[in-house]
């Protein structure tokens, strides 16, 4: 009896064993079919990560090109819709007078003695509005204005003893020629603007020389009579 239910156990461990040993064999075998199949990895580049290079590559570019043209020199100013645009040099340009910056170089420079309205003060100060000194020949004023004017001098009948400082000095050709402009068209005044060029050329024609007496201003530009 004992011997018998022991060869049983036997049989069925043998059994359960070669269960065992068959199960293992196929999950080996199983495997070494997944291991053939599965491609081996291959050394260099597949094309599609390079053509992914290529394309950060070229939009890095683009990038850098389209800052460069307009980014305005990455001026803070650059994207600011208030700040001044400056305009592409296209040549030379031709000077033309700026009647509201000469009115404001006026004022800072001038109507402390000549008044806003330029009518001077009586008795101390000429007046500029309706006067023949600014008008007519503009060399007159323009070196009135560089080089000063000191002495006595008749504006409408009343006489002046003046000293007028060579506010040009300070001055660029322009702003002199945006002031002097000014003064020739305000107040009912009506004689042309000058020019930057114009202003130019008198400023290197009379150097740095001291201011003008009237009678020497006069012989060289009379007064033009209506």
């Amino acid at each position: 009896m004992t011997d018998s239910h022991s060869s049983n156990n036997h049989s069925q461990r043998s059994s359960h064993e070669g269960s065992e040993g068959s199960s293992d064999s196929r999950l080996v075998e199983a495997h070494s079919q997944l291991a053939k199949n599965k491609e081996e990895p291959s050394e260099g580049f597949s094309s599609l990560p390079i053509v992914i290079v290529f394309l950060f590559c070229g939009f890095g570019f683009w990038a850098g090109v389209y800052l460069t043209r307009n980014a305005g020199g990455f001026s803070a100013n650059t994207f600011d819709l208030d700040a001044p645009r400056l305009v592409a040099d296209s040549g030379p340009k031709v000077f033309e007078a700026d009647l509201a910056k000469g009115e404001k170089l006026f004022i800072q420079q001038c109507a402390a003695c000549h008044q806003a309205n330029g009518l001077g003060v009586p008795g101390a100060f000429p007046p500029l509005a309706g006067s023949p000194w600014p008008l007519g020949n503009d060399e007159r004023i323009i070196k009135i204005v560089l080089a000063g004017l000191a002495g006595e001098i008749e504006v409408k009948g009343a006489k002046y003893v003046g000293n007028m400082p060579n506010i040009g000095a300070g001055l660029n050709d322009a702003q002199v020629a945006n002031i002097v402009s000014y003064v020739r068209s305000a107040w009912g005044n009506n004689a042309e603007a000058v020019t930057d060029v114009k202003v130019k050329d008198i400023r290197k024609a009379i150097g740095g020389r001291g201011q003008y007496s009237p009678k020497e201003i006069l012989d060289a530009h009379p007064l033009e009579t209506k």
